[in-house]
Protein backbone atom coordinates (compact mmCIF):
# COMPACT_ATOMS: atom_id res chain seq x y z
CA UNK A 1 0.00 0.00 0.00
CA UNK A 2 1.24 3.50 -0.81
CA UNK A 3 2.50 5.36 2.22
CA UNK A 4 1.31 8.95 2.47
CA UNK A 5 2.04 11.81 4.81
CA UNK A 6 0.50 12.33 8.25
CA UNK A 7 -1.97 14.75 6.63
CA UNK A 8 -3.90 11.84 5.07
CA UNK A 9 -7.52 11.74 6.19
CA UNK A 10 -7.95 15.48 6.61
CA UNK A 11 -11.18 16.83 5.19
CA UNK A 12 -11.89 20.30 3.86
CA UNK A 13 -13.97 21.03 6.96
CA UNK A 14 -10.76 20.65 8.99
CA UNK A 15 -9.81 24.04 7.55
CA UNK A 16 -12.37 26.58 8.80
CA UNK A 17 -10.41 29.44 7.21
CA UNK A 18 -10.13 27.78 3.79
CA UNK A 19 -10.24 30.34 0.99
CA UNK A 20 -12.07 29.32 -2.16
CA UNK A 21 -9.99 30.08 -5.26
CA UNK A 22 -11.26 30.86 -8.78
CA UNK A 23 -9.70 27.65 -10.11
CA UNK A 24 -10.68 24.06 -10.60
CA UNK A 25 -12.80 24.00 -13.71
CA UNK A 26 -15.98 21.97 -14.08
CA UNK A 27 -15.20 19.07 -11.74
CA UNK A 28 -13.33 20.42 -8.72
CA UNK A 29 -13.21 23.29 -6.27
CA UNK A 30 -9.87 24.58 -5.07
CA UNK A 31 -8.94 26.19 -1.78
CA UNK A 32 -5.97 27.90 -0.21
CA UNK A 33 -5.47 26.52 3.30
CA UNK A 34 -2.89 26.99 6.03
CA UNK A 35 -1.54 24.03 7.97
CA UNK A 36 1.15 24.44 10.63
CA UNK A 37 1.86 27.91 9.31
CA UNK A 38 2.43 26.74 5.72
CA UNK A 39 0.11 27.44 2.80
CA UNK A 40 -1.29 24.47 0.91
CA UNK A 41 -3.56 23.96 -2.07
CA UNK A 42 -6.62 21.77 -1.46
CA UNK A 43 -8.48 20.31 -4.42
CA UNK A 44 -11.88 18.69 -3.88
CA UNK A 45 -14.50 17.23 -6.16
CA UNK A 46 -17.64 19.30 -6.38
CA UNK A 47 -20.36 17.92 -4.12
CA UNK A 48 -22.47 16.59 -6.99
CA UNK A 49 -19.52 14.53 -8.27
CA UNK A 50 -18.28 13.08 -4.98
CA UNK A 51 -20.33 9.92 -5.51
CA UNK A 52 -19.41 9.55 -9.20
CA UNK A 53 -16.98 6.59 -9.41
CA UNK A 54 -15.25 7.90 -12.53
CA UNK A 55 -14.43 11.27 -11.03
CA UNK A 56 -13.45 9.77 -7.69
CA UNK A 57 -11.12 7.41 -9.57
CA UNK A 58 -9.66 10.34 -11.50
CA UNK A 59 -8.90 12.20 -8.26
CA UNK A 60 -7.28 9.09 -6.77
CA UNK A 61 -5.30 8.61 -9.97
CA UNK A 62 -4.05 12.19 -9.86
CA UNK A 63 -2.78 11.81 -6.31
CA UNK A 64 -1.24 8.36 -6.66
CA UNK A 65 0.50 9.38 -9.89
CA UNK A 66 1.69 12.76 -8.63
CA UNK A 67 2.77 11.55 -5.19
CA UNK A 68 5.56 9.39 -6.62
CA UNK A 69 6.93 12.18 -8.82
CA UNK A 70 9.39 14.90 -7.85
CA UNK A 71 10.40 17.66 -10.26
CA UNK A 72 11.09 21.38 -9.69
CA UNK A 73 8.49 22.34 -12.30
CA UNK A 74 5.74 19.98 -11.13
CA UNK A 75 3.50 20.86 -8.19
CA UNK A 76 4.26 18.60 -5.21
CA UNK A 77 1.51 16.29 -3.96
CA UNK A 78 1.33 15.94 -0.16
CA UNK A 79 -1.61 13.75 0.83
CA UNK A 80 -5.16 12.75 0.06
CA UNK A 81 -8.34 12.47 2.09
CA UNK A 82 -11.71 10.90 1.33
CA UNK A 83 -12.74 13.86 -0.78
CA UNK A 84 -9.64 15.83 -1.71
CA UNK A 85 -5.96 16.20 -2.47
CA UNK A 86 -3.52 18.38 -0.55
CA UNK A 87 -0.65 19.91 -2.53
CA UNK A 88 2.02 22.55 -2.05
CA UNK A 89 0.62 25.99 -2.63
CA UNK A 90 2.11 27.87 -5.58
CA UNK A 91 2.12 31.65 -5.31
CA UNK A 92 1.59 32.65 -8.90
CA UNK A 93 -0.80 32.90 -11.82
CA UNK A 94 -1.94 30.59 -14.56
CA UNK A 95 -0.13 31.10 -17.85
CA UNK A 96 -3.27 32.73 -19.27
CA UNK A 97 -3.44 35.20 -16.37
CA UNK A 98 0.27 35.91 -16.46
CA UNK A 99 0.27 36.62 -20.18
CA UNK A 100 -2.63 39.03 -19.71
CA UNK A 101 -1.02 40.84 -16.78
CA UNK A 102 2.51 41.00 -18.24
CA UNK A 103 2.20 40.70 -22.04
CA UNK A 104 5.74 41.97 -22.66
CA UNK A 105 7.42 39.20 -20.66
CA UNK A 106 7.36 36.67 -23.49
CA UNK A 107 8.41 39.21 -26.09
CA UNK A 108 11.88 38.91 -24.56
CA UNK A 109 13.60 36.00 -26.32
CA UNK A 110 15.55 34.97 -23.22
CA UNK A 111 12.37 34.80 -21.10
CA UNK A 112 10.52 32.91 -23.81
CA UNK A 113 13.29 30.33 -24.29
CA UNK A 114 13.51 29.80 -20.53
CA UNK A 115 9.76 29.16 -20.32
CA UNK A 116 9.81 26.68 -23.22
CA UNK A 117 12.78 24.80 -21.77
CA UNK A 118 11.13 24.48 -18.36
CA UNK A 119 7.82 23.31 -19.84
CA UNK A 120 9.50 20.80 -22.14
CA UNK A 121 11.71 19.57 -19.29
CA UNK A 122 8.83 18.76 -16.94
CA UNK A 123 6.76 17.16 -19.72
CA UNK A 124 9.78 15.06 -20.68
CA UNK A 125 10.14 14.06 -17.03
CA UNK A 126 6.54 12.83 -16.97
CA UNK A 127 7.12 10.83 -20.14
CA UNK A 128 10.26 9.25 -18.68
CA UNK A 129 8.03 7.95 -15.87
CA UNK A 130 5.42 6.57 -18.30
CA UNK A 131 2.97 9.39 -17.62
CA UNK A 132 1.23 11.27 -20.45
CA UNK A 133 -0.46 14.42 -19.18
CA UNK A 134 -3.18 14.66 -21.88
CA UNK A 135 -4.53 18.01 -20.67
CA UNK A 136 -1.66 20.43 -21.25
CA UNK A 137 -3.08 23.94 -21.59
CA UNK A 138 -2.33 27.45 -20.29
CA UNK A 139 -4.69 27.05 -17.31
CA UNK A 140 -2.75 23.98 -16.13
CA UNK A 141 0.56 25.84 -16.14
CA UNK A 142 1.32 28.17 -13.23
CA UNK A 143 3.97 30.89 -13.41
CA UNK A 144 5.44 31.62 -9.99
CA UNK A 145 5.36 35.18 -8.70
CA UNK A 146 9.03 35.03 -7.72
CA UNK A 147 11.33 33.92 -10.51
CA UNK A 148 8.57 33.39 -13.09
CA UNK A 149 9.15 29.63 -13.09
CA UNK A 150 6.86 26.96 -14.53
CA UNK A 151 4.77 24.77 -12.22
CA UNK A 152 2.70 22.15 -14.04
CA UNK A 153 -0.52 21.06 -12.35
CA UNK A 154 -3.51 18.73 -12.75
CA UNK A 155 -2.75 15.10 -13.57
CA UNK A 156 -6.43 14.17 -13.37
CA UNK A 157 -6.71 13.22 -17.05
CA UNK A 158 -3.29 11.62 -17.37
CA UNK A 159 -2.52 8.20 -18.82
CA UNK A 160 -0.13 5.83 -17.06
CA UNK A 161 0.76 2.16 -17.29
CA UNK A 162 -1.65 1.41 -14.45
CA UNK A 163 -4.30 4.07 -15.11
CA UNK A 164 -5.23 3.69 -18.75
CA UNK A 165 -8.69 5.27 -18.57
CA UNK A 166 -8.97 9.00 -19.19
CA UNK A 167 -12.23 10.87 -18.74
CA UNK A 168 -11.63 14.23 -20.31
CA UNK A 169 -9.65 16.66 -22.42
CA UNK A 170 -9.64 20.28 -23.54
CA UNK A 171 -10.62 20.20 -27.20
CA UNK A 172 -8.75 23.36 -28.26
CA UNK A 173 -5.44 21.82 -27.14
CA UNK A 174 -6.21 18.15 -27.78
CA UNK A 175 -4.40 16.24 -30.52
CA UNK A 176 -6.35 14.68 -33.41
CA UNK A 177 -5.88 11.20 -31.93
CA UNK A 178 -7.76 12.39 -28.82
CA UNK A 179 -10.60 13.86 -30.85
CA UNK A 180 -11.15 11.14 -33.45
CA UNK A 181 -12.00 8.43 -30.95
CA UNK A 182 -9.00 6.24 -31.78
CA UNK A 183 -7.29 7.13 -28.47
CA UNK A 184 -3.98 6.18 -30.09
CA UNK A 185 -2.01 8.27 -27.63
CA UNK A 186 1.64 8.49 -26.70
CA UNK A 187 4.22 11.16 -25.83
CA UNK A 188 3.60 12.89 -29.15
CA UNK A 189 0.05 13.64 -28.01
CA UNK A 190 1.46 15.98 -25.34
CA UNK A 191 3.91 17.41 -27.86
CA UNK A 192 0.94 18.47 -30.00
CA UNK A 193 -0.46 20.38 -27.00
CA UNK A 194 2.89 22.10 -26.42
CA UNK A 195 2.67 23.48 -29.95
CA UNK A 196 -0.86 24.72 -29.35
CA UNK A 197 0.23 26.40 -26.11
CA UNK A 198 3.08 28.19 -27.87
CA UNK A 199 0.60 29.44 -30.46
CA UNK A 200 -1.26 31.35 -27.72
CA UNK A 201 1.79 33.30 -26.55
CA UNK A 202 3.12 36.68 -27.72
CA UNK A 203 6.38 34.89 -28.61
CA UNK A 204 4.74 32.50 -31.11
CA UNK A 205 6.68 34.05 -34.00
CA UNK A 206 9.94 32.96 -32.34
CA UNK A 207 8.93 29.32 -32.63
CA UNK A 208 7.00 29.02 -35.90
CA UNK A 209 9.13 26.07 -37.06
CA UNK A 210 8.83 24.26 -33.72
CA UNK A 211 5.08 24.92 -33.57
CA UNK A 212 4.62 23.66 -37.12
CA UNK A 213 6.24 20.34 -36.32
CA UNK A 214 4.50 19.93 -32.95
CA UNK A 215 0.97 20.33 -34.32
CA UNK A 216 1.12 18.16 -37.42
CA UNK A 217 -1.98 16.04 -37.77
CA UNK A 218 0.10 12.94 -38.51
CA UNK A 219 1.85 12.30 -35.23
CA UNK A 220 4.57 10.41 -37.08
CA UNK A 221 5.71 13.79 -38.39
CA UNK A 222 5.89 15.43 -34.95
CA UNK A 223 8.88 15.46 -32.63
CA UNK A 224 9.30 12.00 -31.15
CA UNK A 225 10.13 13.25 -27.66
CA UNK A 226 10.17 16.38 -25.57
CA UNK A 227 13.97 16.32 -25.60
CA UNK A 228 13.86 16.73 -29.40
CA UNK A 229 12.34 20.18 -28.85
CA UNK A 230 15.17 21.06 -26.46
CA UNK A 231 17.72 19.92 -29.05
CA UNK A 232 16.00 22.11 -31.64
CA UNK A 233 16.31 25.10 -29.29
CA UNK A 234 19.99 24.29 -28.75
CA UNK A 235 20.63 24.10 -32.49
CA UNK A 236 18.90 27.42 -33.05
CA UNK A 237 20.98 29.01 -30.29
CA UNK A 238 24.20 27.75 -31.89
CA UNK A 239 23.01 28.91 -35.32
CA UNK A 240 22.35 32.42 -33.98
CA UNK A 241 25.84 32.54 -32.47
CA UNK A 242 27.39 31.49 -35.78
CA UNK A 243 25.32 34.13 -37.58
CA UNK A 244 26.66 36.82 -35.31
CA UNK A 245 30.21 35.57 -35.89
CA UNK A 246 29.69 35.61 -39.65
CA UNK A 247 28.45 39.17 -39.42
CA UNK A 248 31.29 40.16 -37.13
CA UNK A 249 34.18 38.68 -39.13
CA UNK A 250 33.92 41.08 -42.12
CA UNK A 251 33.76 43.99 -39.71
CA UNK A 252 36.88 42.81 -37.87
CA UNK A 253 38.73 42.28 -41.15
CA UNK A 254 37.73 45.74 -42.38
CA UNK A 255 38.95 47.36 -39.19
CA UNK A 256 42.21 45.40 -39.32
CA UNK A 257 42.83 46.40 -42.93
CA UNK A 258 42.06 50.02 -42.12
CA UNK A 259 44.52 50.02 -39.23
CA UNK A 260 47.27 48.25 -41.17
CA UNK A 261 46.98 50.33 -44.35
CA UNK A 262 49.71 53.03 -44.54
CA UNK A 263 48.30 56.50 -44.86
CA UNK A 264 49.96 59.29 -46.88
CA UNK A 265 49.76 62.66 -45.23
CA UNK A 266 48.23 65.53 -47.12
CA UNK A 267 50.17 68.82 -47.26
Amino acid sequence: MMETSTFTGLRQDAFPDAELLPLGGSTCQCYRVKLYGKLHFLKRLKSELQSDPRHVAALNKEFETGYRLEHPHLVRYISKSDDGILMDYVDGETLSEFTASDPDFFKNRKNADRFVRQLVDVVGYLHSHQVIHLDLKPDNILITRIGHDVKLIDLGYCYTDTYTDTIGRTDSFAAPEQLDGSNDIDARTDIYAIGRILQTLPCASFYHDIIDRCIRADKGQRYNSASDITHQLDRRHVSRRWLWLLLLVPLVISVALYISTPRIGLF
